[in-house]
């Protein structure tokens, strides 16, 4: 009751996701590679909690189910548009610091730098980041990255947010996708980040 009590005065849930908080007992690789021998991934057990959160919410009085959205930074950015493309309960997404296409960064040899937590068998062979993303469309999606981040190459992020403009114009809401790009940032989130996910989470989840 406690619990539930205090979500109700809260905007924003954050859960240990496994590897975190009170949960990072067993290391990323380990349980990486222990869920990938069993025929699992440690990005899907992540997105089945984060699933199950999104229940959580809606069975708390007082939380309106029409306005819950998803935001993350670098790890937490791709669970977010991957959560959002995957459960049509998140009505807007907010994502800083990750989006950039997977089969770009193997190209440029970027890809080593990303977590083992990401690795989802036979990906590259079926969808590009950028089509990942712009299943959320036509709901509103905000896309931040600055080109100085070794996670996020000019070329794969460019190839990821041409894919998002296509789905978002096939779904005829290209107004509903909002991208910042920062040439001159890295791999954090710039105050002029910060005002776009306000303005944007007003705009996507407001009264």
């Amino acid at each position: 009751r406690g619990f539930q009590g205090a979500l109700q005065e809260c905007q924003a849930l954050c859960i240990d996701l496994p590897c975190f908080g009170e949960r990072a007992g067993e290391r990323e690789n380990a349980l990486s590679k222990a869920l990938l021998w069993q025929g699992k991934t440690l990005f899907g057990a992540m997105l089945a909690d984060l699933f199950g959160a999104i229940d959580l919410l809606q069975g708390i009085d007082g939380v309106d189910p029409n306005r819950i959205g998803a935001m993350g930074l670098s790890m937490g950015a791709t669970l977010a548009f991957w959560l959002g493309a995957l459960d049509p309960r998140i009505k807007a997404v907010a994502h800083l610091c990750c989006c950039a296409d997977l089969a770009t960064l193997v190209e440029v040899g970027a890809h080593e730098l990303h977590g083992h937590y990401m690795t989802v068998p036979g990906l590259l062979s079926a969808y590009r980041t950028g089509q990942i993303a712009g299943l959320v469309a036509p709901r509103p999606q905000l896309a931040c990255v600055g080109l100085l981040d070794p996670l996020t190459p000019e070329l794969a992020v460019r190839r990821a947010f041409d894919d998002m403009r296509a789905a978002y114009q096939a779904a005829n809401a290209p107004e509903a996708l909002v991208t910042v790009i920062d040439p001159a940032s890295g791999h954090v989130e710039t105050p002029e980040m910060r005002a776009a996910v306000l303005s944007f989470l007003d705009r996507g989840l407001g009264r």
